[in-house]
């Protein structure tokens, strides 16, 4: 099934809760239908610091190939109600993480507008310390290629500026070496609906690095 003709669940935009109406993913996104998302970012710790870890999209796909996006992230199919994230994580990354590994950031309210597009969903969102090596997952689903390694504090600097910087990762098979700047990760990261969940995950990270619990969360959604 192509993925855009998926059946997902309405949400009610004003209560932040689901309505139990079904709607194509496609219609969902060109009229502005609310409905839930799923997003994890995995984290690993280093002598240097943390890093948090972003998913290498395929090159096949039709929207942003090749660029450095959230590690796990995609769509709740109408009726899943149980092992949301570990669902998307097993197809993305190779990995279905327990829920008490997990940290739950809470609900995110999203909305973006743009010719032919009105995205409005509510992204449930997830940190994930991991420490595997990075051939130490799988891309199952052909929409990832790779993951690779990105600095905390230089994921965070970009959001305000550019600049270039070496990363490392596995992709396509093989360990490799990136030069990137902002121009190589998904453009939505740096856009305005983006800017207090990116600032969420950041102090996420850094208190998950620097005391072991996280207490920040995401703004209510209602």
């Amino acid at each position: 099934m192509d993925p855009h003709d998926e059946m997902i669940e309405e949400w009610d935009w004003d209560l932040a809760r689901p309505t139990g109406r079904a709607v194509a993913r496609k219609t969902a996104h060109r009229t502005g239908i609310p409905h839930e998302g799923v997003h994890m970012w995995i984290v690993r710790t280093t002598a240097g610091g943390p890093d948090i870890l972003f998913q290498h999209r395929a090159r096949t796909k039709e929207l942003y190939p090749d660029c450095l996006d959230i590690t796990v992230g995609g769509h709740v199919i109408f009726g899943q109600n149980e092992n949301k994230i570990q669902k998307e994580s097993w197809e993305e990354v190779g990995i279905r993480p327990p829920d008490d590994e997990l940290v739950d950031l809470g609900y995110y309210r999203y909305e973006e507008r743009a010719d032919g597009l009105f995205h409005r969903e509510f992204q449930r969102v997830y940190l994930l310390h991991d420490n595997r090596t990075l051939d130490g997952y799988v891309f199952r689903d052909g929409e990832v290629e790779g993951i690779f390694a990105v600095p905390a504090g230089s994921a965070e600097a970009l959001m305000t500026g550019d600049f270039s910087f070496e990363i490392e990762g596995f992709s396509a098979g093989r360990f490799a070496k990136r030069l990137v700047s902002r121009k190589d990760f998904h453009p939505l990261l740096f856009q305005s609906p983006m800017k207090i969940y990116m600032d969420v995950v950041f102090q996420a990270v850094r208190e998950l690095y620097t005391g072991g619990s996280v207490t920040v969360r995401m703004p209510s959604p209602r």
